[in-house]
């Protein structure tokens, strides 16, 4: 998990987060998209997310993000890009 400062994303877009975390809305690259102000871009496989993993993998760097709940993941500063 990252320590990073509370979201700065807005309450309508953190909602959409949470939805679409519940949704899992299909793409076409197969995976759900995040953006964070600090650390870019991430995005989570639906393999992971329909089995319970919340895993964001960094679009740079290489980085993994593991976070155990939605309101994790917000807090961390990631929104629903």
């Amino acid at each position: 998990m990252t320590n990073h400062p509370t979201s700065s994303w807005s309450e309508r877009l953190q909602q959409q987060t949470r939805d679409a975390l519940e949704q899992l809305p299909v793409t076409a690259d197969g995976g759900l998209h995040f953006k964070h102000i600090t650390l870019g871009g991430a995005y989570a496989t639906y393999d992971d997310l329909c089995n319970d993993r919340l895993i964001l993998l960094a679009q740079k760097g290489g980085n993994a993000y593991r976070f155990a709940e939605v309101d994790a993941l917000l807090q961390a500063g990631w929104a629903l890009d």
